[in-house]
């Protein structure tokens, strides 16, 4: 809808990490540099939180918090790259949380009780978990191939996928297994199968991602879907909660290379 400003991006979110460091390191309150660059309270304090400032007020707030320009270039980079056009706008999608932090994170950790990850999906199998009209299949197919690009291209994500053993018995194919396989060979990529077993532990709570960031200041997100719809969470207390969870699972989980063993055999695919 026109007149919405658009979510920061990671790199937009770092540039107003920046101006909010700069401005207290300088003891301003927020109307004390609003002030300095005559920029109303309440618009400064949209920079600071969800809105991107022109290039004329972010050279004004610079020069206001003392940096030299000769040093701009940094927060002029972030400026920059916040505000490329997503790839992901291609797709007009109603909710884009999920699919912008996955692509700026920098590690992928999660636990799948229900299906194959959707980075480790073929189109088949892709086509065959989206349950609703023909063209919205279509568009959220092409959607997750083109989230997969970040396992192969720069900068690639790092993923360790957990996999509860009985996904692999529900539609899975030949073509699907020999993926999974392609996938767990990839340098950057970890599989784990978790077997079923006739225990109770966290993972069965739900699946579950964790996505991480190369930006320290960015905190962890947590993710989880269901009929009812999508929640998330970037609470420092429960996405390290979850993160213990996930190493929990992970621990009872075949190693990397037993789950590899595992999905070369015949078992699993038709």
């Amino acid at each position: 809808m026109a007149g919405i400003t658009p979510e920061p991006n990671y790199y937009g979110r770092q540039l107003q990490r920046e101006l909010k460091r700069l401005r207290e390191d300088n003891r301003l309150t927020q109307e004390e540099a609003g002030e300095r660059v005559r920029i109303e309270f309440k618009k400064l304090s949209r920079i600071e939180r969800r809105q991107l400032p022109t290039y004329h007020e972010l050279v004004m707030l610079l020069d206001a918090y003392g940096v030299l320009s000769c040093d701009y270039g940094p927060y002029l980079e972030l400026w920059e790259l916040a505000r490329q056009r997503a790839w992901w706008r291609d797709f007009h999608l109603e909710d884009t949380r999920y699919v912008r932090m996955e692509d700026e994170a920098d590690v992928k950790y999660e636990f799948q009780l229900g299906h194959i990850p959707t980075l480790l999906q073929t189109e088949e199998y892709a086509r065959a978990t989206l349950s609703i009209n023909k063209r919205t299949v279509k568009k959220l197919t092409d959607l997750r191939m083109r989230q997969q690009e970040r396992l192969c291209t720069e900068p690639q994500l790092t993923l360790h996928a957990l996999i509860h053993e009985p996904v692999l018995r529900q539609g899975v194919n030949r073509a699907q297994r020999e993926a999974l396989i392609d996938r767990a060979e990839l340098p950057n990529v970890t599989i784990q199968v978790v077997p079923q077993r006739n225990i109770l532990h966290e993972g069965l709570h739900g699946s579950v991602v964790l996505l991480s960031f190369d930006d320290p200041n960015e905190p962890d997100a947590a993710f989880s879907e269901s009929l009812v719809g999508l929640q998330d969470t970037q609470d420092l207390e429960r996405t390290a909660t979850i993160r213990r969870a996930l190493d929990h699972v992970s621990q009872l989980a075949m190693s990397p290379e037993d789950t590899l063993l595992l999905l070369k055999t015949p078992r699993f695919g038709h």
